[in-house]
């Protein structure tokens, strides 16, 4: 199982059996892009969104339990938005890329609205605490030369745990932790301690406003 979906909880043996334990009572049919799409939402809080074109498959995670935040949003590929809150702004796996315009930063349309955002840590180092700070090198790279070919939603977060929650995946069958970085969930696999400072190397989630009840 890829490290991202294992992180999250998703303890299946790939990524196509984890699409077909995907319930079918959130289907869209004619979303744009794609041909098929499908939507669960665990009560975990951690959802995965299953795309399909031309009989191919690809799948995104998206964790809808933190904090809403009101951002300016747009689709960059067919799977990463570009989130711009505040002075930050960072590639993200959107769990609802089809319902994104398609823009880039020099004068592309984009989307107010509300998302929920969060880190997937891949890789991490915990130590004494630290200032908050979340960077997207990729992201940087894609403002200055336009390639979106090289965009990715890899990001370097920092801070101090505030508060650590333990989650099951029904669907996944796995355990994972969620650490409050100053309000950003940060999921690691492990039980990690309040008040210790952390520097990982993750993947940027978007849970968007597409998919409330």
């Amino acid at each position: 199982m890829d490290k991202l979906f294992s992180t999250c909880g998703f303890d299946l043996m790939d990524i196509e059996e984890l699409i077909a334990e995907l319930p079918t009572s959130r289907e869209i049919w004619d979303a744009p892009g794609f041909d098929r799409v499908l939507f669960h939402a665990d009560p975990s809080d951690m959802a995965v969104t299953a795309m399909e074109y031309e009989g191919e498959w690809a799948a995104v995670p998206s964790y809808r339990g933190g904090e809403q935040a009101l951002v300016t949003i747009y689709r960059a590929t067919p799977y990463i938005g570009i989130v711009e809150t505040g002075d930050l702004r960072f590639a993200a796996l959107a769990d609802a890329p089809f319902a994104l315009p398609a823009g880039n930063p020099v004068g592309g349309e984009k989307l107010e609205g509300q998302v929920q955002p969060a880190v997937v840590a891949l890789r991490y180092e915990v130590g004494e605490p630290e200032e908050f700070s979340l960077n997207s090198p990729a992201t940087e790279r894609f403002y200055r030369n336009l390639k979106p070919s090289m965009l990715n939603p890899q990001v370097e977060v920092a801070g101090t745990i505030g508060g650590i929650a333990k989650h099951s995946n029904k669907l996944g069958m796995g355990e994972f932790w969620v650490c409050d970085l100053d309000g950003l969930p940060l999921i690691v696999n492990e039980k990690l301690e309040v008040g210790q400072g952390i520097r990982a190397h993750g993947i940027a989630l978007c849970a968007t406003e597409f998919w409330e009840e």
